[in-house]
């Protein structure tokens, strides 16, 4: 009977310190999974936290967003009037033209069967491929109309810049400053010369420029 109490306590024994050996290994295990788990939260945290930045600096005006870097410093062209030609080979004709069609079109003076042909016309290679057909074109112009109709968008006058120049001289840009009833809005304009003609390219929002004196 001795030897039985005795050999149960042994086993006994063993049996606690193989279980003992298995709830170390359990409790190491939970303790590591633990310690993901707390990394993983901590790098959710973080990530959660430049995406709200990047939310935040995204919500920023505008106006304040275009302030942080340094404005363009143009002069601004004194005599708008251009000659009408079927070719422009003189940049700041043709920047004159361009601008005062953009400007007719936007403040719906230009109808968009015009706005077409101008575009087919005056525009280079890429502008002329990205043209669906006439009736299409004419479609999507005349909506655009509508909703610069629908904002109120009436033109009272524009101003133009000289056209600046890349180091190959064979593409330039201009801004224009249009005073509409909604304020002053900014527009900068793309041209490109090919065969030796300039050809109209791009015309963007833009942000506004510091005027140079024409005096300088």
């Amino acid at each position: 009977m001795k030897v039985k109490v005795i050999s149960l306590i042994l086993t006994s024994s063993l049996l606690l310190t193989g279980c003992g050996g298995l709830f170390d290994k359990e409790s190491k295990r939970i303790e590591a999974l633990k310690e993901e788990k707390k990394q993983d939260e901590h790098k959710d945290s973080k990530e959660k936290e430049e995406q709200e930045k990047i939310y935040k600096d995204m919500e920023r005006p505008v106006g304040e967003v275009v302030y942080e870097n340094e404005l363009d410093t143009l002069k601004e062209v004194e005599d708008l009037d251009y000659k009408n030609l079927e070719e422009y080979t003189d940049p700041s004709e043709f920047s004159k033209f361009v601008a005062d069609t953009l400007y007719k079109f936007y403040t719906v003076q230009l109808s968009p069967e015009n706005y077409y042909e101008f575009l087919f016309k005056y525009g280079n290679e890429s502008v002329k491929e990205s043209l669906p057909t006439k009736e299409d074109a004419v479609t999507v112009f005349s909506s655009l109309q509508d909703l610069y109709l629908k904002q109120n968008i009436n033109g009272e006058s524009y101003t133009l810049t000289n056209v600046t120049f890349n180091r190959l001289k064979n593409e330039g840009s201009f801004y224009r400053k249009v005073l509409t009833t909604n304020g002053e809005e900014y527009f900068i304009s793309i041209i490109q010369k090919e065969n030796g003609v300039w050809k109209y390219a791009d015309d963007s929002p833009s942000p506004p420029y510091e005027i140079q004196d024409n005096a300088s």
